[in-house]
């Protein structure tokens, strides 16, 4: 249930190996899930599962037969439902470590994966500033830099802070009247263009319907989706989060044996 990309799994299984702790892991199967050793190679190239695939190929029951204590990479937030039915329906003690390309934090512990999103997505941005910036119009121009549908409010606002750009994250009318407000702020402080983080869900369409007539700005939608927020190369924070959550897994797993149905969750910081 980890939506990180096969750098991070192939690192942080690496991780998993130097701690010295045996491993084995769940893999789809035929017809059901399969048992097998640990292989750091198959690990970072497996796709997560769904919740669909979680019963209809019985990786709880898998569980159940073979593990002693499971640790679980996982995104809780978009499948909150789903998560705790899977996680009733196994006896065994779960560690669950927290992984999100846009929540900076869960459950008190900083995600995997937030901190190289925020970059790519900044680099990306401040790509589009630079082009904007050599070219010169008549008109103010507003780029509306689209982030991905379930974007948190914290990436919005991330995003917005880190390339000296604005944030709207509804079409409503009081978000509509501040975001205007900023904007025209932008424009009289001399600035011939500018760049905006919005979710995915926010009506564009209705947004430029309520934009100032006044300035009448050129406005162009630049999209981020989910494969971009994650490239190949992670971040120096997002390395040590891996590294640290290895380290405490082994604690974990050399500790004794924890009571069944207990969840806890990983609490790490960089």
């Amino acid at each position: 249930m980890s939506v990180l990309p096969s750098s991070f799994l192939h690192f942080f299984a690496g991780q998993l190996c130097e701690s010295g702790s045996t491993w084995n892991m769940v893999l789809p199967g035929r017809f059901k899930a399969e048992w097998h050793p640990f292989d750091p190679e198959r690990f970072a190239r497996s796709a997560p599962f769904s919740p669909m695939q979680l019963k209809q190929w019985e990786v709880a029951e898998t569980l159940q037969a073979h593990a002693d204590m499971v640790l679980l990479l996982t995104d809780p937030l978009t499948s909150e439902e789903e998560l705790q039915q899977f996680l009733k329906e196994i006896g065994q003690p779960v560690f669950m470590l927290p992984v999100s390309i846009f929540y900076p934090i869960i459950r008190e512990s900083e995600s995997i994966g937030y901190d190289t999103a925020l970059n790519e997505i900044v680099q990306y941005a401040l790509r589009v500033s630079d082009t904007a910036d050599s070219m010169k119009y008549d008109n103010p121009r507003l780029f509306f830099l689209q982030l991905p549908d379930g974007a948190s409010l914290h990436l919005t606002e991330d995003t917005a802070l880190c390339t000296g750009g604005l944030k709207l994250n509804s079409a409503d009318e009081q978000s509509m009247q501040h975001f205007t407000r900023e904007l025209e702020h932008h424009y009289q402080s001399g600035h011939t263009f500018a760049l905006a983080a919005v979710e995915e869900s926010v009506d564009l369409a209705e947004v430029q319907k309520r934009l100032p007539q006044n300035r009448s700005p050129h406005v162009n939608v630049v999209t981020v989706d989910s494969a971009q927020c994650l490239g190949p190369k992670f971040t120096a924070k997002d390395r040590l989060l891996m590294v640290r959550a290895a380290r405490k897994a082994d604690e974990w797993r050399r500790s004794s044996l924890k009571a069944s149905h207990q969840v806890e969750w990983f609490h790490i910081t960089a």
